[in-house]
């Protein structure tokens, strides 16, 4: 547990200010720790030795954090003080993957930013870019038409190139494809490789950056077998419409084109109130040798525009098996999709 403990030589808190020293469980100052002064705002950062001052008074809480380890809250008593801060293992143990195949968290350096299901955002999802749109700082996703056959656009790394492309490369377990293929509800987690290792690792095609996907899969020693079902109904209408001239407003003269005598509203005629609805069945389990997953995924989706739509089935079956006590694992993936579509 992380606690914090007063020197043996103590004094007693002068003018205002307290100072102390913050270190890990083997005795290693922390450099950049948080000291926050709580219900002010007083706070500093420890220096290359640990050490910080700040303004606070007896009775007075400090919160010391640092990324990495377990914040703690002490009462201002006596100074300086010796802060232990423990590691937060749980953090630190966290599996990012990441070209070189799979780390820790607390030996990664690179910019990789690391997004679970849990933290998808939810809702009508057209693919797999929209699960972590406004989660990652510099990823960009828009999408500039309501044709639901469009994917959106993706910048991770700005406009690098005035003729090349400009989207990062996308790795599917591993096997380089589209955002469009893969359901998003069979999606376990997204990796994002941000910085120069991208290029270093996957070569010019990776300067643009990574988006790297891993699907979800059964569990070694599972002991059931488990089925889920995923579903939800959407609508979309135009929100704002221009406005056009009437056919009566064309026929006083306001225009250079003659009436042929229709009251036609050509928009209204062309456009409709656009449903989707979407439906996953996932099944999965494992034993201590053999682990297998299915996912059957269908997609309606209509656009505003009339002859404008998206059908789609997708099917998704995985098995793993390991061999001669896990020296070899042989997995076989297969994937089947059928598309329709209007333009």
């Amino acid at each position: 547990m992380a606690y914090a403990e007063p020197l043996q030589a103590t004094q007693s808190v002068q003018n205002g200010t307290v100072s102390g020293v913050v270190t890990d469980s083997q005795g290693e100052p922390i450099i950049g720790a948080s000291v926050i002064v709580k219900g002010t705002s007083e706070g500093v950062a420890t220096d290359l030795d640990g050490r910080f001052t700040v303004k606070a008074s007896a009775g007075q809480e400090i919160t010391i954090s640092s990324i990495g380890y377990k914040p703690v809250t002490v009462t201002v008593g006596s100074s300086p003080l010796n802060i232990v801060l423990e590691e937060d293992s749980q953090m630190l143990d966290d599996v990012v993957v990441i070209g070189y195949g799979t780390q820790r968290k607390g030996d990664v350096t690179s910019a990789v930013s690391s997004i679970k299901a849990e933290d998808f955002t939810v809702g009508a999802i057209g693919d797999a870019s929209e699960l972590v749109k406004g989660k990652v700082a510099g990823l960009t996703i828009s999408k500039g038409t309501g044709d639901p056959n469009a994917e959106s656009t993706i910048r991770l790394r700005g406009v690098i190139s005035l003729q090349g492309g400009s989207t990062p490369l996308v790795l599917i377990d591993g096997v380089e494809g589209g955002l469009g293929t893969v359901p998003p509800e069979n999606i376990a987690s997204i990796d994002v490789l941000k910085d120069a290792s991208a290029a270093a690792i996957y070569g010019t095609r990776g300067a643009n950056g990574v988006i790297l996907i891993t699907t979800k899969s059964g569990s070694r020693g599972e002991a059931n077998t488990t089925a889920t079902y995923s579903g939800y109904v959407s609508w979309a209408s135009l929100a704002k419409k221009h406005k056009f001239m009437t056919a009566e407003q064309v026929r006083q003269g306001l225009t250079n084109f003659s009436d042929r005598g229709y009251e036609t509203d050509w928009l209204d005629a062309v456009s409709r109130t656009a449903f989707t609805h979407n439906h996953d069945f996932q099944i999965s389990g494992g034993n201590s040798t053999t682990t297998y997953s299915g996912n059957v995924s269908y997609r309606n989706a209509e656009g505003v525009i009339l002859t404008t739509f998206n059908e789609e089935l997708k099917m998704n079956f995985d098995i793993s098996h390991w061999f001669f006590n896990d020296m070899i694992k042989v997995h076989l993936n297969l994937v089947k999709g059928i598309h329709k579509n209007g333009a």
